[in-house]
């Protein structure tokens, strides 16, 4: 299993998500109907980088070339560093940029190791 690569990764504006696979739903009578899809805690990853137009150029290839293959990524919002296998959500996006520097969001959805 390949890395994500390893560009410097926003974690000012980066989120994640936790995923319980839990989906409630309600009849007309208030009745609650939980449905279970796993059991697995899977996590949604919106990773904001800062990158050159060839950087971009790079993840976006990576992302061309294995749109659903795993990846590890190593994801520092926690004490000790936590590693995920994940896959793209769709493909990375410029969301602006500065004449230089690009800013990209990719998403990303995967499980903790």
């Amino acid at each position: 299993m390949a890395n994500y690569p390893a560009y410097d990764i926003l974690l000012t504006s980066s989120k994640t998500e936790d995923e319980d696979g839990i989906v409630d739903d309600f009849s007309q009578g208030g009745v609650q109907h939980s449905r279970i899809f796993y059991s697995q805690s899977y996590y949604t990853f919106s990773l904001d980088h800062s990158l050159t137009l060839a950087q971009f150029n790079s993840l976006k290839a990576t992302y061309d070339a294995g749109k659903r293959d795993e990846y590890t990524l190593t994801y520092y919002d926690e004490s000790p560093i936590a590693t995920y296998t994940v896959k793209f959500i769709g493909p990375p996006q410029i969301t602006g940029n500065n004449g230089v520097t690009y800013f990209v969001t990719s998403r990303l959805r995967g499980t903790k190791d």
